[in-house]
């Protein structure tokens, strides 16, 4: 029954889709009132009445429904988020990429993948539930968050925190596919992140005098710090059956030097490492301090110091949700019905708004399972396969079904 209505309903759910893609939410600026507008719109369509929305700033509004269910139970999270990343270079667009699409099973544009087919299937997916009756013992709320591109404080931290948002677990529905098909992982873990800034100093002066006076280069020091960092720096940590290592980025942003003539008195880099369950701020700095202080013994010239990146970039702990948590069997009950296979259980590599439902609000959230590509994400010519989307709508109310039986 619910199958049937969602397809029956397909072309208005793709339809609603490229609406989403067609209303920008890019983040920065970050402003989420017009993308919200055609959200309430169409749950309104849908027979969703009753929708809160809820804001820490008016141009950033969460929007937030509850399908009570007929009988007591638990409280089910179905959760997205109406923000993009910025365009970037449109030149290597090959669509406008605030013009939805359809080509060959795919529907293009911005935010396609990240994650507005998910956002538009969990509505349709709620809708069938609704509009089928199931009989539900517990709740789905209905969540679509703003911010999740930027700082997050307008969105799931906020709900975290002074909204007090609650459920007993969460499903975000971020692009599950990595390089391989859609639905290829159900993703149960979301690694952290830590962002950190490398400083090396060196002695500013005239460029033609550096033969002939004492001086440190700035930016050679910097070169050797990083290529010594790239090969010895060795992290705290336990494997993690889903994953078995952080990924350390090193010099994902270098600067330094004022230009010619002038001898580099500082120089910097700055790199993300993204963490596992058990691994701490501190531990980190001070492996990071053990590198650079093999490096200061090697080279007495060294002035070189580490600092952390200003919260919240300094430390995002990672989540995780157990692989027997009943949802995650009503996830790959529903995918195998669907899709005719299960996908393997895994790490999502980002971040993701799991920080602070789970990190804050203390609501298990699963991190990433939805239409999509994440490889696709923060870039050009964004897709999403048309099919994935409808399936993902069935996935989601059968899952919610199962669940809340």
């Amino acid at each position: 029954m619910i199958l049937d209505w969602i397809d029956r309903h397909r072309e208005n759910l793709l339809q609603f889709a490229s609406d989403l893609i067609a209303t920008p939410s890019p983040n920065l600026p970050g402003d989420e009132r017009a993308v919200v507008e055609v959200i309430m719109t169409e749950m309104q369509r849908l027979g969703l009445t009753g929708a809160e929305i809820a804001a820490k700033s008016p141009d950033r509004p969460n929007v937030l429904f509850k399908l009570r269910g007929k009988r007591p139970g638990p409280v089910l999270m179905l959760c997205g988020h109406s923000d993009t990343k910025p365009v970037g270079d449109v030149s290597q667009w090959r669509t406008d990429p605030f013009k939805p699409v359809f080509n060959e099973g795919k529907l293009y544009g911005l935010g396609s993948t990240d994650m507005k087919g998910a956002v538009a299937a969990m509505i349709f997916a709620t809708a069938a539930l609704k509009q089928c009756e199931v009989d539900l013992a517990g709740d789905v709320l209905l969540v679509v968050n703003a911010d999740e591109e930027r700082s997050m404080k307008f969105g799931s931290e906020f709900l975290a925190t002074e909204y007090g948002i609650h459920a007993d677990v969460a499903l975000l529905g971020e692009p599950s596919g990595i390089d391989g098909p859609e639905f290829e992982y159900l993703h149960l873990l979301s690694r952290g992140i830590t962002c950190f800034k490398i400083r090396v100093f060196g002695t500013q002066m005239h460029s033609s005098l550096t033969d002939r006076l004492p001086s440190i280069n700035a930016n050679a020091k910097l070169a050797n710090v990083l290529t010594r960092m790239n090969h010895e720096l060795r992290l705290t940590f336990i494997p993690h059956s889903l994953c078995p290592a952080p990924t350390l980025n090193l010099g994902v942003k270098i600067e330094g030097g004022v230009g010619y003539g002038v001898c580099p008195g500082v120089a910097l880099f700055e790199a993300d490492i993204r963490t596992l369950p058990g691994m701490s701020r501190h531990q980190l700095q001070l492996d990071i301090e053990h590198c650079l202080d093999l490096m200061r013994r090697d080279d007495p010239d060294l002035h070189v110091e580490m600092e952390f990146e200003q919260p919240p970039l300094d430390w995002i702990p990672p989540t995780e949700v157990p692989a027997d948590h009943p949802f995650v069997a009503a996830l790959l009950i529903s995918a195998e019905q669907v899709l005719g296979w299960r996908p393997q259980l895994s790490a999502f590599p980002g971040g993701t708004d799991a920080s602070k439902f789970q990190g804050l609000a203390n609501i298990p959230t699963i991190p990433s399972f939805g239409p999509g590509w994440l490889s696709l994400a923060h870039g050009p010519n964004e897709c999403v396969g048309i099919e994935a989307i409808v399936q993902a709508a069935k996935i989601y109310a059968l899952s919610a079904k199962s669940y809340l039986s």
